[in-house]
């Protein structure tokens, strides 16, 4: 599932309504986002890479130690003059062919790490993807300029989809009236909604229970404008 298909068209507009309606009767601006993935993992991505192809590449290095006196003899004569190959010598030439066999696998495995991120999701503490979700709702607060209203009411619910995370973030205006505890507990309703595969549903009651208390704390004001869109913004 990606981002821009997590809702279809009739959810979309059934989230924006229910925006729009909570910014009627507060001054309070909610945005709505979908992301594919709060981050890239890159180093989680390079570590499972490294562990499947060390794995695959243990047998036919272990191949090569066990062949390495015939092997050794052949590449380097003057082992001819003695009755067996050292050790060590034959240490060295599994080690080095490990090394070799690790390199040509690492790109291929890259490869299809990256075409199946749930391998990558396995290795993943969840207290990194927690952190990795509120990082990308702070960039996305600032970026699609929530922290710019008029009041500091800007309000933004993130799903992240790879992370199966859902984090609320507000401007400071809001923090003076609800701790950032309460608006977990939004969050965890929508989380558990979506587990439920009512995604749709969660969201639309998180935001209106919002409303309700931003309505009741930050109330419409006459010269009231429509800073952000309403629309369901999603990125990758």
């Amino acid at each position: 599932m990606k981002s821009e298909n997590f809702f279809n068209d009739e959810e979309k507009q059934r989230i924006e309504s229910a925006i729009a309606e909570v910014e009627k009767k507060s001054s309070g601006e909610i945005v709505a986002m979908v992301v594919d993935r709060s981050s890239e993992y890159r180093d989680i991505s390079l570590l499972v890479s490294l562990l499947t192809s060390s794995v695959v590449a243990v047998y036919p290095a272990e191949l090569v130690y066990e062949a390495s006196s015939g092997i050794i003899t052949r590449i380097l004569p003057m082992f001819n003059w003695v009755s067996t190959v050292p050790d060590g010598t034959r240490f060295l030439a599994g080690l080095f062919s490990f090394l070799a066999i690790l390199i040509i696998l690492y790109f291929p495995f890259r490869a299809i790490v990256s075409r199946f991120p749930i391998l990558i999701r396995m290795f993943i503490l969840d207290r990194r993807m927690e952190k990795e979700t509120r990082d990308r709702a702070v960039s996305m607060f600032h970026e699609k300029n929530l922290s710019n209203t008029r009041d500091a009411t800007g309000v933004l619910f993130l799903i992240s989809l790879f992370e199966r995370k859902v984090y609320v973030l507000a401007d400071h205006g809001i923090y003076e009236k609800m701790t950032q505890h309460h608006l977990d507990g939004y969050a965890s309703s929508v989380a558990q909604g979506i587990a439920k595969n009512h995604a749709c549903e969660s969201l639309v009651d998180a935001i209106q229970s919002a409303g309700r208390e931003l309505a009741e704390h930050f109330p419409v004001k006459s010269d009231d404008t429509n800073e952000l869109s309403d629309r369901v913004l999603s990125e990758k």
